[in-house]
């Protein structure tokens, strides 16, 4: 009797805990793929990222020399790459597009969209890289907090190098 309960048991858990371990191996192998062909497109551009976030099919990395900002989305079948040198950069914004809906009596909004928007010294036109958008990507994964980040990293190089300029 505890011999057949016993093998129960270690049926059941085996068969938890492989799916558990399959779909773990398996992201980590989709995000390995994902930041070759983004290392790849990088180096096709001459860029080597200082610091760099992947997330669904999106890249955003910075390189220190040059002072340059990469943005890669790969949603489509050819990437979008835009590269912005925070030196050119005036102001940088987060923008935050909500969606609203009524539901009888309650109202409530949803994050639709989220860019970064840099205007630049030059009065060339305002450029925005999304972080989020609401028709391609299904869940939100901290892209608030993913956009403070990075306006933050953009602020600190920007400081950094008034600061040079000033000295």
């Amino acid at each position: 009797m505890n011999l057949s309960m016993n093998l129960v048991m270690i049926l059941v858990s085996l068969f938890v805990i492989v799916p558990v371990v399959w779909f773990v191996i398996a992201e980590k192998s989709g995000i390995s793929k994902k930041k070759k062909a983004f290392d790849a497109i990088a180096k096709a551009n001459n860029v080597q990222f200082t610091s760099i976030e992947i997330w669904n099919n999106t890249c955003l990395g910075y390189q220190e020399q040059g002072n340059l900002l990469m943005y890669i989305n790969t949603q489509n079948s050819e990437p979008k790459v835009q590269k912005i040198n925070l030196d050119e950069v005036r102001k940088c914004v987060i923008n935050k597009i909500n969606k609203d809906y009524n539901n009888g009596d309650k109202h409530y909004s949803e994050l639709s969209r989220l860019d970064l928007e840099f205007s630049f010294l030059s009065n060339t036109n305002p450029v925005a890289i999304t972080l989020y958008n609401g028709e391609d990507d299904f869940s939100q994964n901290q892209e608030v907090a993913r956009a403070e980040k990075w306006l933050a990293l953009i602020e600190k190089q920007r400081s950094n190098k008034n600061s040079i300029v000033a000295a």
